[in-house]
């Protein structure tokens, strides 16, 4: 406890230390231990230790009575009565002394991997992971996940037209075979909506993020993907889609086959043949599509685990890499540098950044903000 004390008062705690301290010191077998700590901090900060102003507020006003001023000092305060502010803080359960740098350098951190989460039709949440084993009955519809991916089996037509959601966290991502054998990968921070059976004129799915998609053949019964800003109708294909909302535009590359994009409520539209892409800007009105030759291996190398960048600007190398290693991204400086090379999505952050520190003139750091639930992974990209 002494150890931990020093450290998180000064600020230099680690995250794992903090979650140590922040559990042990709302046990009752430690009230004599912290109180003791906080009678020698106090004593050898000749008063200089400081709360934050809302806690002095309402745990003063809880000893005395009365309402405290705004900026009072803990040496405006007998020690022995900040203690105990600070023991009854413990007793509710809440923190006391809030170190004054809550900033960390981070060493590493792993890459993402298969993670999903299933909604069903009812509302029922169920996590998924690589190490899954199992099998979910929805009426007639059985969903069976083999380790990161869902196959859907239905034993016949529904009544009824439900509706699932598969979602990836930043940092997961996950496989699924729709109930017509059309296998979707679902990128990161992306999300799949999905009837549990295709009944009707056309199958029709709805998507955020990114995912590539292998769609099984069925001309009397389109497949359609729509995101937020483009709708592709499909016979029988294999295309990518971006439509990433913080990315400047929403791109379906198709690989093979024939697909038509068109705006919503929009009457713009192409027809796309394979090697092409169309791209519309996500912003909202009468907007064309633009037809360009895709980079094939750029759009869809991340399904077979790889980082491709072509020309890509530091940006748009950090908006990716943030998604995949659930990171902020906080700039001291923006070097105008262009990637353009490979990288595993399978290494550790710590080995992508020094890839890119060794191919650019930019450099970064890693740390970690906050504390407890709050806290968040950040790449800072420092000033040159």
């Amino acid at each position: 406890m002494e150890y931990l004390f020093s450290r998180y008062t000064a600020g230099i705690a680690t995250p794992e230390e903090i979650a140590e301290f922040s559990r042990l010191a709302i046990q009752p077998e430690q009230e004599a231990a912290i109180k003791e700590q906080i009678a020698q901090l106090l004593h050898q900060a000749a008063g200089e230790a400081v709360m934050p102003e809302s806690v002095i507020q309402s745990t003063l006003q809880h000893i005395t009575g009365q309402p405290q001023k705004s900026g009072l000092r803990l040496s405006a305060v007998r020690w022995w009565a900040a203690a105990a502010a600070v023991l009854v803080l413990l007793g509710a359960g809440l923190y006391f002394f809030i170190p004054r740098n809550t900033t960390v350098v981070l060493t590493d951190k792993a890459p993402g991997g298969d993670r999903a989460v299933l909604t069903l039709a009812d509302g029922t949440r169920i996590q998924l992971d690589s190490n899954g084993r199992q099998e979910i009955r929805q009426g007639a519809t059985a969903i069976r996940q083999a380790g990161g991916g869902l196959q859907y089996v239905a034993a016949h037509t529904p009544a009824m037209m439900e509706y699932n959601v598969l979602t990836t966290p930043r940092g997961g991502q996950f496989r699924i075979v729709l109930p017509d054998g059309t296998g979707v990968w679902l990128n990161t921070a992306s999300s799949l909506r999905y009837p549990t059976a295709f009944t009707g004129a056309d199958r029709t799915v709805e998507l955020q993020g990114e995912a590539y998609f292998e769609v099984a053949a069925n001309a009397g019964q389109p497949f359609h993907v729509i995101t937020d800003h483009q709708d592709i109708q499909v016979l029988g294909t294999h295309f990518n889609v971006n439509a990433y909302t913080n990315e400047i535009q929403t791109i379906t590359t198709l690989l093979e086959g024939r697909v038509k994009v068109s705006v919503p409520g929009s009457s713009n539209a192409v027809v796309l043949q394979p090697g092409q892409q169309a791209a519309v800007l996500n912003r909202s009105g009468e907007q064309p599509v633009s037809v360009t030759a895709g980079a094939l291996p750029d759009v869809t190398a991340w399904k077979n685990g790889i980082f491709f960048f072509d020309n890509a600007s530091l940006e748009a190398v950090m908006r990716i890499i943030a998604r995949w290693y659930d990171t902020d991204i906080q700039y001291e400086g923006t070097p105008d540098i262009h990637y353009t090379g490979q990288i595993s999505r399978n290494q550790p952050l710590s080995k992508v950044i020094t890839m890119l520190e060794q191919t650019g003139s930019a450099r970064f750091r890693l740390v970690r903000t906050g504390a407890g639930d709050h806290a968040k992974d950040a790449i800072v990209v420092l000033k040159q």
